[in-house]
């Protein structure tokens, strides 16, 4: 009986579900289904003036066997705007994701998160832009 259970939680963990359209489900089997891959997920913009703009695009790549469906990104501040191509990523393909950082009226230190929410397993994705902002005054 044991045996059971532990059979029952390992395909309970091993699939995800998705919902497509008219309430139609399709179940992913790990491995199966998409995989959103980013080699590099955080870039360091090393030091900037005050005022500057810092611009990277972050590629995210499907290396899964299902499309790949980036929901939403997200920045972590209103001085961060990141844009992405709303259509579905085929296996094997990947698409850009844009991030400008405003730095006016920032100072020292800054990481700015931007976080990728897709129907990958798992989900969720978090980039870092990084950078020292140079006050203009020094």
């Amino acid at each position: 009986m044991k045996n059971i259970y532990v059979l029952f939680g390992l395909v309970l963990m091993l699939t995800a579900c998705h919902r497509k359209g008219n309430n139609e489900i399709i179940t992913y089997t790990k491995g199966n289904g998409p995989f959103m891959y980013v080699k590099e997920e955080r870039y360091d913009a090393g030091k900037v003036k005050q005022g500057d703009k810092v611009k990277h695009t972050f590629i995210v790549e499907n290396r899964g066997k299902a499309e790949l469906v980036i929901k939403s990104v997200t920045a972590s501040c209103g001085c961060t705007i990141a844009k992405f191509e709303k259509q579905p990523i085929a296996p094997g393909k990947s698409t850009p994701i844009d991030v400008i950082f405003n730095s006016e009226g920032k100072s020292g230190i800054q990481d700015k998160n931007i976080t990728v929410v897709s129907n990958a397993v798992p989900d969720t994705k978090t980039l870092t832009l990084h950078c020292e902002v140079l006050n203009n005054n020094k």
